[in-house]
């Protein structure tokens, strides 16, 4: 009975013991392969990034050459009046607009040209100038009811005329600081998320203003100045927590104007 009393116990002791094992085998794998979903999500991003990066600086080499050959003249930020559709991009008045005139520069087809062919799809594609890897694009068809930017113009660079209504190009001269003046940046989509809860205005439009910047690399996003380099920065780096833009005299490095003495951020 001694003898069966020890069997019946050691069996018992080695039983719980597997199971033992066995739920630490469980848990050592599941943490490896959290380990493993967060640098393959990690590489990912840094991967989109690369190439967000990449197409942002060739908007820049686009922008440049198009200032080069149109007297310094800036391009347009968008085509004012008629929306943000396919159908005003292709009208001729927007011929200038930024959407059309450097991707033209780039040897592609221009937005007015993709809704002209009625191939909207042709927008959404990787190797599209404008197709941002990483932007929350919508999986739906409705991303191809209207062209929606992941990137946009630095909408204060044109300031209306208050005796005409206009807004003048404006030059590439009249930019007081071309090293840390913005041209572009990840613009917000619908579905970013916003860094700063007072941020507004992530609505896809082909401009945006400081409070519309995306911070969709790791809660950072793309700046392209004037001078043709490009800046990975958070919203925070350039935005107060309550939404405000911050100004050289609070620590920015970021202009916003084409002459911050003569209109601050």
């Amino acid at each position: 009975m001694k003898t069966t009393s020890r069997l019946t116990t050691r069996a018992t002791h080695l039983s719980g013991f597997t199971a033992m094992e066995l739920l630490v085998a469980i848990s050592v794998v599941m943490v490896l392969a959290g380990l493993t979903m967060q640098v393959m999500r990690n590489g990912r991003e840094k991967a989109q990034q690369v190439r967000a990066t990449q197409k942002i600086k060739d908007l820049g080499a686009a922008f440049v050459a198009y200032t080069g050959e149109n007297g310094g003249l800036l391009p347009r930020e968008n085509h004012s009046g008629s929306g943000d559709t396919w159908q005003a991009a292709s009208e001729e008045a927007a011929s200038e607009v930024w959407y059309n005139a450097l991707i033209l520069n780039m040897a592609r087809k221009s937005v007015g040209e993709i809704g002209e062919a009625g191939k909207p799809q042709l927008f959404y594609e990787d190797g599209y100038p404008l197709f941002v890897p990483g932007a929350p694009y919508p999986k739906s068809e409705k991303k191809l009811e209207n062209p929606m930017f992941a990137i946009g113009m630095n909408s204060r660079l044109q300031r209306r005329d208050n005796d005409t209504g206009e807004k003048p190009q404006g030059t590439l001269a009249s930019i007081q600081a071309p090293a840390s003046t913005v041209i572009f940046l990840e613009r917000g989509m619908p579905k970013d998320e916003k860094v700063i809860r007072s941020q507004a205005n992530f609505s896809a439009s082909p401009k945006a203003g400081p409070k519309a910047f995306a911070g969709r690399h790791n809660q950072k996003g793309l700046l392209l100045f004037a001078d043709g380099h490009v800046e990975v920065k958070s919203p925070r780096d350039i935005l107060t927590g309550s939404g405000q833009v911050k100004t050289l005299e609070e620590g920015s490095s970021v202009v916003w104007t084409r002459d911050p003495d003569d209109d601050p951020n």
